[in-house]
């Protein structure tokens, strides 16, 4: 703790963070009253006081008329800023924002006091950052898989035609309407059944019956089932069905590939050599698209890891005022949100069971790790001298015009237009550094 002593004020200096002083000023009361006298003088040029004219009324008699802490409120401002930037002066502090001002005490005829908390510029020493050791998983993709996707393919085309004059067998799909026996109060509650995907006896019971009827079917839950209130339970279910449909999930074959994937040719134009018109080469495409999934879910782990162990290993200072910007700007784009849903924060914190004050500590959580690591990698991008070249830029431009089949001028256009020069910079260094680190990194293949 440091105090200094200045013409007409005490300065006592704390560091309370690494990033953060606390100044507790006091003014002394010749100043405190010379503003005061200022004040009640400014004022009394537009207060009305019978049998004076404005401005010449004295301060004994505005004091009848001027309420105390307006004039205490207009006081402060006129002593605060002056006496703040002062301070700063003798202090040599650079604040890196506004700081934080409480008004500790304040009475007529006594020192001023108050406290402003002066943010810091953020601090960051580098742990190591090159030749990190890291394992990148790339898990292997299975013919299970594929059969998995095709199968999800084919039933996307399944047809459902109306069961009208045969009774329901496996394979069928059927719209029941349940209630449970024991509960004869509650509403029947529909849902939809493919037979042979339920439990046994939903199947067996399920199996012979028509549109319209109705019959009870009683089932065990086996321990395991997903729904943990339902584990070992035997329950009565009163069934009726409501609609029923012949399932047919269309064949694999070259054919079904070819209708699926092909299209048609327009007239003269020569087929394309690359289609995929066959289960073969559907396999074959489908296994590429898998791996090449596999290979961006492994590289964006690795990217993870890698900034991860360098915030782990570094160490970061900033001012809580950050914090605080992230959380409020967090608020408020989730207050516009459920505006635009109708809702209120009110009807966002009892659907969430959150506490306003919960809600605040998640965001700020997750605030002081996103800035944490935005702090680092700039800090990497500093020590690297790493920043957009005009070509890196221009190329980047050129590509957004391709991807949405404009001109280039026109994207220029429209980027000046949105202000988004800067994201598209920021978001050409992001993937700089993260190219930097990769390749700074001793990356070892696992997993295949």
């Amino acid at each position: 703790m440091r105090v200094l002593e200045i013409f007409g004020m005490q300065v006592t200096q704390e560091q309370v963070t690494p990033c953060e002083i606390d100044l507790q000023i006091e003014i002394e009361v010749e100043k405190v009253n010379k503003a005061i006298d200022e004040t009640y003088k400014e004022l009394g040029k537009v207060t009305n006081v019978p049998g004076f004219r404005k401005g010449k009324a004295p301060r004994v008699v505005l004091e009848n008329f001027l309420d105390e802490d307006k004039v205490k409120e207009r006081a402060a401002d006129r002593i605060l800023q002056p006496a703040y930037k002062e301070a700063l002066e003798e202090t040599k502090i650079e604040p890196w924002a506004p700081a934080d001002v409480e008004l500790v005490k304040f009475e007529i005829g006594e020192p001023l006091v108050f406290k402003a908390r002066v943010p810091l510029a953020p601090k960051v020493e580098l742990g190591d950052y090159v030749g990190l050791e890291i394992e990148r998983d790339v898990p292997e993709v299975t013919e299970e898989q594929i059969d998995d996707e095709i199968k999800r393919m084919l039933e996307r085309q399944t047809q459902y035609d109306p069961i009208k004059d045969r009774p329901l067998k496996k394979g069928d799909t059927a719209v029941l309407e349940l209630r449970d026996e024991s509960k004869p109060d509650e509403e029947p509650r529909r849902q939809v059944a493919n037979l042979g995907e339920l439990l046994p006896e939903f199947n067996e019971g399920l199996e012979g019956m028509s549109v319209d009827e109705e019959k009870v079917i009683e089932v065990t839950y086996p321990e395991d089932y997903q729904d943990e209130e339902l584990h070992g339970r035997t329950v009565s279910f009163k069934v009726k069905v409501v609609e029923a449909y012949d399932r047919k999930v269309p064949e694999l074959n070259d054919e079904w590939v070819k209708k699926s994937f092909v299209p048609e040719p327009k007239e003269g134009e020569e087929p394309d050599p690359d289609a995929v018109d066959t289960v073969e080469k559907l396999r074959a495409k489908i296994r590429e698209a898998m791996e090449k999934a596999a290979r961006d879910i492994a590289d964006t782990a690795v990217e993870n890891e890698i900034v991860e162990k360098i915030v782990q290993n570094s160490t970061v200072d900033f001012p809580e005022v950050m914090v605080n910007e992230r959380v409020h700007s967090r608020l408020d784009e989730l207050v516009e949100e459920l505006k635009k849903r109708q809702l209120t924060l009110d009807d966002y914190i009892k659907h969430t069971g959150k506490s306003p004050k919960e809600l605040s500590d998640e965001y700020a959580e997750e605030a002081r790790a996103g800035i944490k690591t935005s702090l680092v990698l700039h800090e990497i991008l500093e020590k690297e001298s790493l920043k957009v070249e005009d070509e890196e830029y221009d190329k980047e431009v050129e590509a957004m015009a391709e991807s949405r089949n404009v001109p280039v001028e026109s994207m220029k256009a429209y980027i000046d237009s949105t202000n988004a020069r800067d994201s598209i910079s920021h978001r050409i260094l992001h993937k700089k550094v993260m190219d930097f680190l990769v390749h700074a990194s001793n990356i070892k293949n696992v997993g295949q």
